[in-house]
């Protein structure tokens, strides 16, 4: 594949057979995928990811002239509280059948890989997810990307990790350099944006973080800026083939978007909100797409007094010393507005 190659489509044969599986007898579990306003589609090579809160539920491929799904047993575990006895031969006095989804079984069925995937969910995750859904310039969430070598590189804690060092945000992140590699970065968000230009949208990256991530604290230099330092580095070096390949991408979220609205419309469902009109605008060639290389940095999960705190001198740090473009956005539900969007335009 040439570095011009757009490497975020799924081309028209598969989006016809996801088209053809939406109202197939056996495509009942891609139908519920559709209609459920809280899974986000994410467009990657000929493949497509389904999350919820930072969890791939399904990814999906084409196989032949239809489609496969595959999915991490452990978002399969039935959502039960019941005992089961230990017997003297060590066995569980279990039947598989109750404890894990051996088949899906409609909405039910998807709604309790919902509630695994929360389970496994961190505090950080869960709150991207809800900025993101009321963000509808946002294009691409989770976004892996092959890492510009660097001399030096932060460590960074995922996961449960993360969700530890939380509950202690004293803990000094280290930015500790390790030998320059080739890795692969992982980005929370990609979002649009219009600067003014009728004939041009720009593509934005985006990283989240809670106000309590000790990564945005150090004595010396704060994890979090050594982390943007090397996306920086990445968005630079392939910015050329990340405009072509979120064109093809926008020409896919629109072709997903109106079958969701047809999904939903078949059931007597409402409308979901609709994708912002940037998206269509850079479908249709009608706006040139330009890649911002400045990594944006979000943090949320905060109230007003934390924000006229402590948590000020963070910020303000982190933009005027090193130089980063930080938007607070306080609490991440019940928001009407969307979040990952210019600093300046902060409300």
């Amino acid at each position: 594949m040439s570095e011009t190659t757009p490497y975020r489509a799924l081309g028209e044969p598969f989006l016809a057979a996801l088209q053809a599986l939406a109202t197939a007898p056996h495509g009942g579990w891609w139908a519920d995928v559709l209609a459920d306003p809280d899974l986000l589609l994410a467009v990657r090579d000929r493949s497509l990811n389904v999350y919820y809160r930072g969890a791939s539920l399904f990814r999906i491929t084409p196989a032949g002239a239809g489609v496969s799904a595959e999915t991490h047993v452990k978002y399969l575990v039935r959502q039960r509280q019941a005992l089961t006895r230990l017997g003297q031969d060590g066995g569980f006095a279990l039947d598989p059948g109750t404890a894990v989804w051996t088949r899906y079984e409609g909405p039910g069925t998807l709604a309790e890989m919902k509630r695994a995937a929360a389970a496994l969910s961190g505090l950080e995750k869960a709150g991207v997810h809800a900025l993101v859904k009321a963000s509808p310039n946002v294009v691409d969430v989770e976004i892996a990307l092959t890492g510009a070598p660097m001399e030096a590189a932060a460590a960074e804690r995922e996961g449960a990790e993360a969700d530890a060092m939380l509950l202690a945000p004293d803990t000094e992140a280290s930015a500790t350099p390790t030998p320059a590699q080739t890795r692969r970065d992982r980005l929370d968000a990609a979002s649009l944006e219009d600067r003014g230009a009728a004939d041009e949208a720009w593509l934005v990256f985006h990283e989240a973080k809670l106000a309590a991530n000790p990564s945005l604290r150090s004595k010396t230099t704060p994890a979090i800026v050594t982390q943007l330092a090397r996306y920086r580095a990445t968005l630079t070096e392939q910015a050329d083939r990340l405009a072509q390949s979120y064109l093809a991408l926008c020409h896919d979220l629109v072709r997903l978007d109106a079958l969701r609205g047809a999904v939903r419309t078949a059931r007597g469902l409402a409308a979901m909100p609709t994708l912002d009109p940037l998206v269509d605008e850079v479908a249709r060639g009608a706006r040139r797409l330009r890649v911002d290389t400045e990594p944006r940095l979000v943090v949320f999960g905060f109230d007003t007094d934390k924000r006229d705190g402590a948590l000020k001198a963070v910020i303000d740090e982190l933009r005027g010393q090193h130089s980063l473009q930080v938007y607070a956005v306080g609490r991440p539900s019940g928001r009407t507005t969307a979040a990952f969007r210019r600093p300046a335009d902060a409300a």
